[in-house]
């Protein structure tokens, strides 16, 4: 059986007009895609510009703080080595403090403090009675120095009397002995007399606080 040929339709006026209009928005869009293409290229440009001044000046940045970092890292070994300078010295300060305590501490070795003993009398005399009450019959010659830390008065008419012995001999039997003041203080809870030693403010700072520790803890002795 035959193939019949295709005949071809003829364009009409308006396949034409219709062809020649999606032309036209095609042309359209294409420039109008150019244009926006050229819009973006020099955005891009412009970016890369600014881009560019950007990392010139983190450079210059970098290169301008290159040498403060040498400086902060000097700053940082020096006051590092100051510390370390500072201390040492506390070290040596707190161990003189201690060395000078001792020493005052030992000057005080030949001394004693008495509190509760009346004010109107001489110190010396009235520390040869407090000698006495435990036992010891000392002479006045064997009393080197005594006086009151802080002035007698109306509202502290006993206060506390420091006294240094001549013999530390002596000075140790009467505070050996003072646990016979007890009878006493029992018998004269307003008039309790008290024998102490001696010590430096450090010393007795310390010594509260063991006390404190002591009555904290319910210690019978420390």
């Amino acid at each position: 059986m035959p193939l019949r040929s295709k005949v071809a339709t003829p364009a009409t006026k308006n396949d034409v007009k219709n062809i020649s209009n999606k032309l036209d928005k095609i042309s359209k869009s294409l420039v109008d895609n150019s244009t926006s293409l050229l819009h973006l290229t020099e955005e891009i440009k412009e970016l890369r510009k600014s881009q560019q001044f950007l990392s010139e000046q983190y450079e210059d940045m970098k290169q301008m703080l290159h040498p403060k970092d040498e400086e902060v890292k000097v700053l940082q070994a020096e006051n590092q080595y100051l510390k370390l300078h500072v201390c040492k010295l506390e070290a040596v300060t707190s161990q003189s403090h201690e060395e000078v305590n001792d020493l005052e501490q030992y000057g005080r070795r030949e001394c004693l403090e008495f509190q509760g003993l009346a004010w109107n009398k001489n110190t010396d005399d009235l520390v040869l009675h407090a000698s006495r009450m435990v036992g010891m019959d000392l002479k006045g010659e064997e009393i080197s120095v005594s006086h009151r830390l802080s002035p007698a008065s109306d509202k502290n008419p006993q206060s506390t009397i420091i006294a240094r012995f001549c013999s530390r001999k002596n000075r140790d039997a009467v505070f050996s002995q003072r646990h016979r003041l007890r009878s006493h203080n029992k018998a004269h809870p307003k008039g309790r007399i008290f024998i102490n030693e001696s010590l430096t403010k450090i010393n007795r700072r310390r010594f509260n606080l063991c006390l404190q520790f002591k009555k904290k803890k319910n210690i019978k002795f420390i």
